[in-house]
């Protein structure tokens, strides 16, 4: 085995070869990191002149003497036969070069579970791949549940779109889903892509559900940072409701409605006795007067916000062969209007056309019972129909052992 350094025009070229990789694998995110202050080495094990290992080393000093370094997402491996002696050429070359630790979280499945999070049984289970790190001298770090911003996520929700058409994604969906998606087409409610510069209205909407949710929004700058780096692969959306548009259609409707009342009214002086007319008459005057509140809200969105309302916005990464998504907040006070919906179904039917295998909601805490952290999140996600993902989580090699226990007695990493 030869452990190889290639520069990221090769790597990028060589991590095509591989259908499961991740954005964080990338040379993309690569660059983004070594902005952050990382050094960033592409590094390849070869055998029998082919690349059968190959991952990111990301690098930064360490108690201003020494190094540490992080694989994001872990080595991309055709054969695990040759991971032993890909990791000792790796550990023997930090070891030369004074880092006293490895860290690495891979993105690959721990056990398979169902959309509630029960574990499939028979279902594909991993388990002899983390035998296989442990084996090589690596810490298992212990599994838990719930959100840990130092740390990328390890429970997921994906939906599987492989051979389906938008039709039978659709049927999937739970009926409350289904029902939401209705009415934000009745809406007409309107998406369309944010340029680099309109990057401001996602971090407002974030910022409003930060607020309500209570939990801290990202910078605009770490929105522009993904436009940057990962260039077409980053795209945020942005859902509205065209003000004036709503306004028209609900007029449009009153008026239908009014019709349909006088129509059924002239019908009932000739015939006092006819239950459809009389069925009309009591389904059209209740929708009338539905349709008046509606008005007077209308009314009250046009004179704040003239011509669209924000709805919700959300940022994603289409990588590989997954569509992921990122980031996104909602304006709750219209929450009625059911934006996040909206902007979802259009989403999955673009990662449809798109010709990829799954839509990745992404992070969720793992907990699944009403009350529990997150479980708003997974709920909303579960609709969908997304699985549960749960990965196998974080591994610590440690190279330096002995500066390692010392250092893990300040730290306390493991």
């Amino acid at each position: 085995m030869e452990l190889k350094f290639v520069n990221e025009s090769q790597y990028e070229k060589d991590i095509h070869l591989y259908s499961q990789r991740n954005f964080l694998q990338s040379s993309f995110e690569g660059n983004k990191m070594q902005h952050g202050g990382w050094n960033i080495l592409y590094t390849e094990g070869i055998e029998n002149g082919k690349v059968q290992i190959m991952g990111m080393l990301c690098t930064k000093p360490l108690m201003k003497i020494y190094k540490y370094a992080y694989i994001p997402r872990g080595l991309l491996i055709n054969d695990y036969s040759y991971f032993e002696a890909f990791i000792e050429k790796l550990k023997r070359y930090l070891k030369s070069k004074g880092y006293i630790y490895l860290e690495t979280d891979p993105y690959v499945l721990l056990r398979q579970r169902d959309k509630n999070g029960n574990v499939v049984e028979n279902g594909i289970q991993n388990q002899k791949i983390v035998d296989t790190y442990e084996k090589c001298g690596f810490y298992h770090l212990p599994l838990k549940q719930g959100y840990d911003m130092s740390k990328q996520c390890r429970w997921m929700s994906v939906l599987n779109l492989k051979g389906k058409t938008k039709e039978e994604v659709f049927k999937d969906f739970i009926p409350k889903t289904r029902n939401n998606i209705k009415n934000t087409i009745k809406n007409n409610l309107k998406i369309r892509p944010l340029q680099k510069d309109e990057l401001h209205i996602l971090t407002d909407i974030v910022k409003m559900s930060s607020e309500k949710q209570h939990f801290e929004a990202l910078p605009l700058s770490y929105y522009e940072e993904q436009y940057d780096y990962f260039k077409n692969h980053a795209q945020a959306y942005y859902v509205y409701l065209d003000v004036k548009d709503y306004a028209k259609q609900i007029q449009e409707e009153i008026k239908q409605e009014e019709s349909v009342i006088e129509e059924s009214n002239a019908n009932l002086k000739q015939n006092p006795y006819s239950k459809n007319s009389k069925n009309r008459l009591k389904v059209a005057t209740m929708h009338l007067e539905t349709l008046h509140k509606r008005e007077v809200e209308a009314k009250k969105i046009q004179g704040e916000y003239k011509e669209e309302l924000p709805l919700a916005a959300a940022m994603y990464i289409t990588y590989g062969i997954e569509k992921v998504y990122l980031m996104s907040g909602s304006n709750d006070t219209y929450k009625s209007f059911r934006g996040p919906y909206a902007l979802q179904w259009y989403m999955i039917q673009k990662a449809i056309d798109e010709h990829l295998d799954y839509y990745n909601f992404y992070g969720i805490s793992g907990l699944f019972h009403p009350g529990d952290e997150g479980y708003g999140v997974f709920d909303f996600k579960r609709g969908f129909n997304a699985q549960v993902v749960e990965l196998v989580g974080n591994f610590i090699l440690p190279i330096h052992p002995i500066l390692f226990k010392l250092y893990n007695r300040l730290r306390h990493i493991i």
